[in-house]
Parts: structure tokens; C-alpha cells; sequence
């Protein structure tokens, strides 16, 4: 029994120390002029859902299948297709900032980083995917099973030969093995958005891959400033504000030095985890600091 308290008062410490935002909202008050800036942007946010979709849907009837008959050789395919899956992701985002519908600031994050190295990343938006290959070139995305079956999405991912999520086993193997290629691949250690409780609740995976590969692993914070396409947002409503983005990369983290005293690689993928966990703690508090100002 006192084990079981010991750990959900762990939990409850863990939780408290994770929020980043209160959970009630301010009040603001009415402006005619606010009103018509969010529906103006949530018009614009619509029509880039169209674009999406209909993008995606003829990559996933045509394109590929197309370019499959044409080029034979897989790699070069899958090299051709990262590289059209770049310049969409990147004019895609590009045109949500040339509509005003964010501000986006990108620090420290390199376009061409190391062969093999492992990006992860805190996972606030839909938009989170679209932000990081738009800016890293040629990286591959570990991406959810439910995206393979998607009519809008099975294309690409299949044309660009992303990873998919299918199972955590075979999940591992499969990074290590491109990763000890050269791929430069992008993962979301939390496998979904975070809650609307702002709490962080990451998974080993990603720790497990870095531990058991020995890759660089190029930890990144994405912070919105007002809440955007989370898992609760509605797709076809704007924030009330044009949300401020701010992604910033932090110092490489070599999986080794968990390895130290001789501890399993279970432990260390454990202690991994929990150093990412603090490091996202740490860093979206002082972003978020930042952001609001001097009380």
C-alpha cells in the first residue's frame, strides 16, 4: 500500500511540475476588430485544410503511383520524394505565416544536421510534423499506424518511406537500422499531441532507439502561445490571437553517458527519459516566461 501511494505521489508531483499554462483562460474582452481578425484567419485556416487534403489525395491516387512506374529504383524514389515532401511542408507552413495565421521562430535547429542523428521533439500541434520537415532536409518521420490508413496521408508516407508506428519491437529495430544508414529521422517521444492538461507523458521508445543505437539525439521544444489544432482544438476555428511559434533546438545529447557504471539498457533508456522529460519541464518554462514578459 505505501508503494502504490509512494507512486501516485510521484505521479501528482510529476503532473503539478509539468504544467506549463493554468488551466483557466483569460478573460478578454469584446473587440468587433479581434472578432473579424479570427475569422479571417480561420478562413484561411479552412482553405489550407482543403489544400491539404486534396494534396494529399492526389499523392496518394496519382503521384505515387505514377512516379512508382517511372523511377524503379527505391532509394533514388524515396530520395526524390523526401525532397517534393520538403518543398510542400516548407511552401505549406510558409504560406500559413504569408496568411498571418502564425508567426513562426525557428533557433538553432540546423537544415542539414549530422547522418544518423535523432531529432525529438514536444508534440503541442497537428502542425508540429509539418514545421520540422518543412525545415529539415531529407528527414524521415516516425508517424502513427492510424496515418498509413489515412486516405490523405497513406501516399506520402509511403512514397517518402517514412517509418510507421506499428509496433514498439519492431519500431526500435527499424530506426536503428536506418538510423545506422545515415537517415536523419524526426520522433515525437510522446506518440501523440500533449493533453489540454499541458502535461508531458513521454514514452521510452524514442530512448530506447537512441540508447540502443548510439545516435545523436537533438532534443526540441515547440511552444505555441495560444493553443492551436490540439487534440481538443476545432479544426475549423482559429485562436481567438494569431498564435506566436517558437522552436528551438538545444544542445545534442550523446546516449552514452546513460550507459555509465555498467546499468542495462532498460535503465538507461529510463534515465534518458526522464532527462528529456526535465529538459522539456525546464525549457517551455523559461520560453513561456519569456514570452509573457515581466509580471
Amino acid at each position: 500500500m505505501a508503494v502504490v501511494l509512494s507512486e501516485r505521489a510521484e505521479r501528482s508531483k510529476i503532473a503539478h511540475e509539468m504544467q506549463i499554462r493554468p488551466q483557466r483562460r483569460e478573460l478578454r474582452p469584446f473587440s468587433v476588430g479581434a472578432a473579424i481578425g479570427r475569422l479571417g484567419r480561420s478562413i484561411g485556416q479552412v482553405a489550407l485544410f482543403m489544400v491539404f487534403g486534396l494534396y494529399g489525395a492526389l499523392m496518394s491516387v496519382l503521384v505515387i503511383p505514377a512516379y512508382s512506374l517511372l523511377v524503379r529504383d527505391r532509394m533514388r524514389r524515396t530520395r526524390d520524394i523526401r525532397r517534393i515532401m520538403y518543398v510542400i511542408t516548407r511552401t505549406y507552413v510558409g504560406v500559413m505565416g504569408a496568411l498571418r495565421l502564425i508567426d513562426l521562430e525557428v533557433t538553432g535547429l540546423s537544415r542539414e544536421p549530422p547522418p544518423g542523428t535523432l531529432i525529438v521533439a514536444n508534440h503541442p500541434s497537428l502542425i508540429d510534423a509539418l514545421i520540422l520537415l518543412g525545415h529539415v532536409k531529407d528527414a524521415g518521420v516516425v508517424a502513427k499506424r492510424s496515418l498509413q490508413v489515412n486516405p490523405f496521408t497513406w501516399g506520402g508516407i509511403r512514397g517518402a518511406n517514412y517509418v510507421v508506428n506499428a509496433d514498439p519491437q519492431s519500431l526500435v529495430e527499424e530506426c536503428r537500422a536506418r538510423i545506422a544508414a545515415g537517415e536523419t529521422l524526426v520522433l515525437f517521444p510522446e506518440c501523440t499531441r500533449t493533453a489540454d492538461d499541458g502535461v508531458i507523458r513521454l514514452r521510452r521508445g524514442a530512448a530506447h532507439i537512441a540508447v540502443r543505437s548510439r545516435c545523436t539525439v537533438i532534443p526540441v521544444t515547440i511552444e505555441f502561445s495560444e493553443p492551436l489544432l490540439t487534440k481538443r482544438s476545432r479544426w475549423w476555428l482559429a485562436p481567438r490571437t494569431r498564435p506566436r511559434v517558437r522552436v528551438m533546438a538545444h544542445a545534442a545529447i550523446d546516449p552514452a553517458q546513460f550507459l555509465q557504471g555498467g546499468c542495462s539498457v532498460s535503465l538507461a533508456a529510463r534515465r534518458l527519459t526522464e532527462h528529456l522529460r526535465q529538459l522539456y519541464v525546464d525549457k517551455l518554462k523559461v520560453m513561456e516566461l519569456a514570452r509573457r514578459g515581466p509580471a
